[in-house]
């Protein structure tokens, strides 16, 4: 070792001339002091980089005249100049190795590194120190750091304003499909009323018009979700038959009324459980199914699957949608799969369609592992395919396609106005706060011969439960007490209800809301508004056999239809609304209107004892009740007092209060215009109709 240092130290003695010419042109600045702190070098970069002027550096000068000079130049900060130059002669007398960063007054940032010197007997001779401007550095470092800040509260607002976004659109088409609900559904009980033939195609046209403004929610509602990269697929256990006769119940009515025959094929050899997402299966099938039979006016729908590669645990099966419709060109072919494409502008025109369709059924295939295809000529029709890989459970046993078939010919053979009556003398709880939602669902169940019990909360439900028994339980999610989700988590926990079939009914139809109500113990999932024959087959797939009982069909009366002049102010009521409800029945609007004002009275009664109370909460959860009825009737301006007071900002409990009482106030007060006009208005068009 001392060999070794002295060898260095002569290396350095004799080469010390160039390496000194070295050192003077490097870009830091360098100096090397001796052990009474004597600077015996330093280099122009030094003087550069500290700021000295001519004459500070001079043969002879030591550490303490440089540490003087910059303390009195106020780099060192306030203090007795003596003591802070003392006080760095101490340290550096230590000869420890260091490294520092160090701000002058001029701004300049210095990183400052200083090593000890060590003698051929292994003791200290010196110190060297390098400062280096860091400065730039340091900018550019701070601009990074401020630019990643940025860009981390851009990225924070983009998930906020994400989340935002979905929950706008969940809400939304809670809001949009609770009146559409009212609209399909008493369109579908007026349909089955005796009417003249100019008043059931003024009903089927509205009834038509209301699904198709459903399908248009689902699609934008998806579509914003693939966008934000909400959309999810399950992965869960289920039986393909089931996918199959639930898209043969939703697409078979529209066939029928084409006069166009369905064809299934499917591999013999595909397994009957698969694990994957039934309802996005079903959403792209449905959506091929649906746009075939568009474009069809005669021969055959043919929906084929064949299981392409398959392993022990996973299988790609492809679906395919066969039709001998109009055909597409390849122009046209290569405009499909695209958001907002149609093939040909005329297409809308003459077809209609927003083209959103098969932009969804791509995200959703490529999202189920697989992709999608078409085969088409002009003329000669359409072959639209999508893969998609799934896993199968052990001991999955072949597809029954025969009762499959058998099911779709029957449907084919009803018609789109008829279906079987598969619900005779069953007991049915529904679970729904909405008076009007109570009656559609009521009615429709009844027509099919189903003995209803209606709840009006998750509390109600429970308390029927344990006094009568039920073969089903339609369950709606959001009602005030206890909502469908907590109800259904009791009925679980209940060993004598444990196996009772419960069913979801929400206007919340998202992905997250189904996979909410299946963790609840839900079986199945019914959106709304709610389609009578898919929801009667669900219904019916769930019950168990003893359920599934033969009555004599009761006699069925209807009031008279007459077509009296109805209006209204819509700030106060519009009864034109009900009637274009009811079919211009003027009894029935008369009946709603008189329930609507008993509902509401009880309403607002309850509002202003919750504001005694100081209940706020409960009074947002009474406006949410109120506002979908009030719509309903045409009282729109109590459904917007309503949704002021469902979204009462969240504050300080005596501002909430106050702000609570005026809304409620205005509540009472306009509610008493809307009995003066629903009466008036409803007697009048009673006498004129009698």
């Amino acid at each position: 070792m001392m060999r070794s240092t002295a060898h260095s130290e002569e290396f350095i003695r004799l080469n010390f001339p160039r390496l000194a010419a070295a050192l003077e042109y490097m870009p830091v600045g360098v100096t090397i002091v001796d052990r009474d702190l004597s600077i015996r070098f330093w280099n122009p970069a030094f003087c550069q980089v500290q700021g000295f002027p001519d004459g500070v550096m001079y043969p002879g000068v030591t550490m303490a005249d440089v540490f003087r000079f910059i303390a009195l130049r106020g780099d060192y900060g306030p203090g007795d100049i003596e003591e802070l130059v003392a006080a760095r002669v101490e340290l550096c007398m230590k000869f420890t190795p260091h490294s520092f960063m160090r701000t002058m007054a001029n701004g300049l940032k210095l990183n400052i590194i200083g090593r000890p010197i060590y003698g051929a007997d292994g003791g200290i001779n010196g110190f060297v120190t390098i400062y280096h401007d860091v400065t730039a550095e340091k900018r550019h470092e701070e601009e990074l750091e401020a630019k990643n800040e940025e860009l981390l509260k851009a990225n924070e607002q983009a998930h906020a304003a994400s989340l935002a976004k979905g929950h706008f659109l969940s809400n939304m088409s809670h809001e949009i499909r609770t009146p559409l609900n009212c609209v399909i559904g008493m369109a579908y009980l007026a349909l089955k009323t005796d009417l003249d033939p100019r008043q059931r195609d003024y009903l089927e046209k509205i009834r038509f018009a209301g699904e198709h403004l459903l399908g248009l929610i689902d699609n934008i509602l998806d579509i914003s979700k693939i966008e934000a990269g909400k959309m999810d697929v399950q992965n869960v256990e289920f039986c393909l038959d089931y996918v199959m006769e639930t898209l043969t119940t939703v697409v078979a009515p529209q066939a029928a009324s084409r006069n166009l025959k369905l064809v299934f094929d499917l591999d013999p050899a595909l397994p009957k459980l698969l694990v994957g997402d039934p309802l996005r299966l079903g959403q792209v099938l449905i959506n091929y199914t649906n746009n075939a039979i568009k474009f069809s006016q005669e021969g055959t729908v043919e929906i084929r699957v064949r299981k392409e590669v398959a392993s022990p645990s996973t299988c790609l099966l492809r679906f395919e949608v066969k039709d001998q419709g109009v055909g597409l060109s390849s122009a046209e072919m290569a405009k499909l799969f695209v958001s907002f494409q149609q093939a040909d502008t005329s297409t809308t025109r003459e077809y209609g369609g927003t083209g959103l369709g098969l932009a969804i059924c791509k995200e959703l295939a490529q999202l189920m592992g697989g992709d999608v295809g078409v085969n088409s000529q002009p003329g000669v029709g359409s072959t639209f395919w999508f893969t998609a890989e799934l896993r199968t459970p052990p001991n999955a046993a072949p597809a029954l396609i025969d009762q499959l078939s058998f099911a779709a010919s029957e449907l084919l053979e009803r018609g789109p106005a008829r279906h079987a009556r598969e619900l005779e003398a069953v007991r049915i709880l529904l679970a729904e706060d909405n008076t009007f939602n109570q009656q559609i669902a009521q009615e429709i169940l009844e027509e099919e011969g189903a003995r209803v019990c209606v709840a009006s909360n998750g509390v109600e439900a429970l308390e029927l439960l344990r006094h009568s028994e039920f073969d089903c339980v339609l369950m709606d999610l959001q009602m005030p007490q206890m909502d469908g989700l907590e109800a259904t988590r009791r009925i679980r926990a209940s060993p004598h209800l444990a196996r009772l079939p419960v069913l979801a009914m929400t206007a919340t139809a998202t992905t997250e809301a189904r996979m909410r109500c299946i963790d609840a113990g839900m079986n199945d999932f019914i959106s709304k508004p709610v389609q009578p024959a898919l929801m009667c087959q669900i219904i019916a797939n769930w019950l168990p056999q003893r359920a599934l009982q033969t009555a004599p069909r009761k006699d069925e009366s209807h009031a008279p239809s007459v077509d009296p002049a109805f209006g209204g102010d819509p700030a106060v009521i519009d009864l034109s609304v009900l009637a274009a409800l009811f079919g211009n029945d003027p009894h029935s609007v008369r009946k709603f209107a008189i329930k609507f004002l008993q509902s509401a009275r009880d309403g607002v009664g309850e509002m202003e004892a919750a504001l005694v109370r100081g209940e706020v909460e409960l009074l947002r959860q009474l406006g949410h009740r109120i506002k979908s009825a009030a719509r309903t009737v045409g009282a729109f301006g109590m459904a917007d007092l309503c949704h002021e007071l469902e979204l009462l900002p969240r504050e300080e409990a005596s501002v909430e209060l106050a702000s609570a009482r005026r809304i409620v106030i205005q509540l009472r007060k306009l509610l008493e215009k809307v009995a003066l006009e629903a009466l008036h208005g409803s007697n009048c068009a009673v006498g004129d109709g009698g």
